[in-house]
């Protein structure tokens, strides 16, 4: 690589990453020398004769160690740093002691390399220097210039203050920055580690496996009908009973096994050493800590888990969690609240309408989800409101009689009813104001781009729902123009469901509706914007709430 001034002296490439902390060092310390080095020479151009050889000595040795730290600080030792940061010290330390008015005016320069110390330097080193400055200052202002005992305390006190309040704040960067890199691996609600924090993991332990020659087994676990859990008790409950899996996952495992949260209700542990037998005993006693755990609680909660092995079936990181994925959903299809642990044959153990399809069917549901939050999070900046599009939309589809099947796929058309903006640019859905004609064209699009991703997904119900919620009953809604019952009714429990949460939702053009004015506003337009009797149905849901116009999760 050339050589480019400009980068080392640290004028040029600011934003390019490959910024060391060597040669931060190196400049830290450099320009003082430099500096240094300057105002010996110019000393010199007044002083005595006899102090001639002491300023130019200073200005040599100066410039040599500047010119050392430009030239070469990539091929520098550590300890040379600490050597050139004493030596600075001790041109200091020598001026102290040669020139009584030169000693008084370095005394606060002495803080330079005391401070250096305490921010580069090991502890050891750092507080050598600090005490050769702080120690050596006294020594040199009484045994030199004989400056008063008092005058030399305060100075020396000052420079030993000034380094361990550079020393505290070292360390509580340090602190900060082991806190953000725990926060960046850590599941904020569990405690355990979250999808990042895994990757790394199994990465790491999937090539000490490899050197080693030992076993790394996989389980990863998924908590059964978690989704009816946080629609009938509410997100609140939903959170408690992650923790509790978490704090159950935690005591099961071994010590050196790491539990990690890498989905919604998802999580894996790893297990170093460990084969398949061994990782299976683990699972089924997870699986039955949760089962009883649960037992008694106002919600039955179970977990279906799935097991592979490093290298019995599979060699790559990507493997292990394939072939463990599809154990857990081997175990989800033959009736969850189990453990199977992956092989070649595990296809013939499931019946093969439920091994592809309900397989197929939920990967998709997953990818659609995914897909409808980065939607909601250009749009709102949360998937918040999705959800509670959802939950509003099962409520009313129960209160209407609707199966449980349905209500679930209701609920499911609700968080994923916008999809289709994610075709919509920024500056339409973010706009501060009212939508120009054409804003109005590009956005009415989004129904039928919705429903041609979601029919695409192999969910054409859900897609043609998607695709007629902004219908109206009176024939004055798009894409088609439908009206009274040949609007699908789920897609009639949509609109009602979408329209509440928006009016009762600050957005970037006007502020939030109170819950009476948006109520009001919801039979206001019964019968010609929304649906008369889907109406009259959540009404009936939200008056049976403690709190009138908000609906809780409870159902």
């Amino acid at each position: 690589m050339a050589f480019s001034l400009p980068k080392r002296l640290g004028l040029a490439d600011r934003a390019a990453s490959a910024r060391t902390d060597r040669g931060v060092m190196a400049r830290t310390l450099m320009y003082p020398f430099a500096i240094g080095g300057t105002v010996a020479l110019v000393a010199a151009g007044g002083a005595a004769p006899h102090e001639l050889l002491r300023l130019a000595a200073s200005a040599a040795v100066c410039w040599a160690a500047a010119a050392l730290l430009l030239a070469a600080y990539d091929a520098l030792p550590e300890w040379a740093f600490t050597f050139l940061c004493a030596v600075g010290t001790g041109l200091l330390l020598w001026t102290a002691y040669s020139d009584g008015t030169a000693g008084q005016a370095v005394a606060p320069l002495l803080a330079v390399p005391a401070a250096y110390g305490m921010f580069f330097l090991r502890k050891a080193e750092a507080g050598a220097v600090a005490a050769l400055a702080s120690g050596g200052y006294a020594a040199a202002a009484l045994l030199g210039p004989g400056l008063p005992v008092g005058v030399v305390v305060v100075t020396a006190v000052g420079i030993a203050a000034a380094a361990a309040l550079v020393g505290m704040q070292r360390a509580n960067a340090n602190r900060l920055i082991w806190r953000l890199s725990d926060a960046a691996v850590t599941d904020a609600l569990t405690g355990l580690l979250n999808r990042r924090g895994f990757q790394e993991l199994i990465e790491t332990e999937l090539e000490r496996a490899r050197r080693s020659g030992q076993p790394l087994s996989l389980i990863i676990g998924d908590l059964d009908h978690f989704k009816a859990l946080n629609d009938r008790f509410g997100h609140g409950a939903g959170d408690r009973a992650l923790e509790q899996l978490a704090l159950i996952l935690d005591t099961a495992k071994r010590r050196i096994d790491t539990a990690a949260r890498i989905g919604g209700e998802e999580f894996a542990v790893v297990l170093p050493d460990s084969d398949h037998h061994a990782a299976y005993i683990l699972a089924e006693r997870m699986r039955r800590e949760v089962r009883e755990t649960f037992m008694y609680e106002p919600y039955e909660l179970t977990i279906s888990l799935g097991v592979a092995t490093f290298p019995a079936h599979g060699t790559s990181v990507e493997a292990l969690v394939a072939q463990a994925d599809e154990a857990l959903y081997a175990a989800k299809a033959l009736g969850r609240d189990r453990t199977m642990v992956y092989s070649d044959d595990l296809e013939d153990s499931v019946p093969a309408e439920l091994s592809v399809s309900r397989r197929h069917a939920d990967r998709n549901s997953s990818t659609v989800i995914a897909l409808a939050d980065v939607v909601a999070s250009r749009d709102r900046g949360t998937s918040a409101h999705s959800q509670a599009v959802g939950r509003y939309s099962a409520a009313i589809a129960r209160a209407l009689g609707l199966p449980e099947a349905v209500v679930e796929r209701v609920r499911f058309s609700g968080i994923v009813r916008d999809i289709g903006k994610i075709a919509i640019p920024d500056a339409i859905l973010r706009k501060p104001g009212w939508l120009s004609a054409e804003d109005w064209i590009a956005m009415r699009r989004h129904p039928e781009i919705g429903a041609s991703i979601l029919a695409g997904a192999e969910m054409e119900d859900v897609s043609e729902w998607v695709l007629s919620h902004h219908e109206r009953p009176d024939g004055t809604g798009y894409p088609q123009g439908l009206s009274g019952t040949d609007i699908p009714l789920e897609a009639r429990i949509l609109a009602v469901a979408d329209a509440y949460e928006a009016m009762t939702s600050d957005r970037v053009y006007r502020a939030a509706l109170s819950a009476e004015d948006a109520r009001a506003e919801l039979v206001r337009c019964a019968g010609t914007q929304f649906d008369q009797r889907v109406v009259e149905a959540f009404i009936r849901v939200l008056d049976e709430q403690s709190e009138p116009g908000r609906l809780r999760l409870v159902t």
